[in-house]
């Protein structure tokens, strides 16, 4: 077969692959939107809820500029329209890198000691780990809610709960020791910040 043929054969093998890359990528994005798109307008916060939520933040409470990765990671709307997520009896974990892929959430969500609704915090998220993150919100057996948070607003966190953040590193061994796993008696965030009660509460009402 003359040499230019096995160019053109070879040139077209490469074109192949690099077109099944970029379809297998495509579909992964496509799974991972598909898998967060919300099954509906949360809930209206009840009355209940609000009342509850006044009496535990008569305690103290931390204020902060962390915000929502996503609407999606709401559970409710507040009385004045704003996606709000509202996690009571909730882990903390955080991590000061960027969290990036699907397996680093794995990670999290199976190295949750209790299996309770889970807070992480990180200075951004991939569309992988988000997509993730947001998948077991809203359709696993507790909340996830990955929250964006600079480096001042992650120091007051785990000074407040008394944790230790963790890293990229020991979140893909799976090191993951009881010291980074805080304990929030509640949190609430939108897009515009979030606010923590710190402790546990085992009255609490879900």
């Amino acid at each position: 077969m003359p040499t230019g043929m096995w160019v053109i054969l070879a040139v077209g093998l490469v074109l192949l692959v690099a077109a099944a890359v970029a379809d297998r990528r495509s579909r992964r994005r496509a799974e991972a939107a598909d898998a967060t798109a919300p099954t509906g307008r949360p809930p209206a916060m009840s009355r209940d809820l609000c009342a509850r939520l006044d009496e535990l933040l008569a305690a103290d409470h931390l204020t902060i500029s962390a915000t929502l990765a996503s609407a999606a990671a709401a559970t409710h709307t507040s009385p004045d329209g704003t996606p709000t997520a509202v996690l009571q009896e909730a882990r903390v974990i955080v991590c000061p890198e960027p969290l990036d892929g699907a397996r680093v959430i794995q990670a999290l969500l199976v190295g949750n000691p209790d299996g309770s609704d889970l807070v992480i915090m990180a200075p951004s998220f991939d569309e992988f780990a988000l997509g993730v993150a947001l998948a077991n919100h809203l359709h696993g057996p507790s909340h996830v809610v990955p929250l964006i948070a600079d480096e001042a607003d992650r120091d007051a966190v785990t000074a407040a709960l008394e944790s230790s953040p963790t890293s990229l590193q020991a979140i893909r061994s799976g090191w993951l020791p009881v010291e980074v796993w805080g304990e929030a008696r509640l949190v609430v965030a939108d897009e515009i910040s979030t606010t923590l009660v710190a402790g546990k509460d085992s009255q609490a009402e879900r």
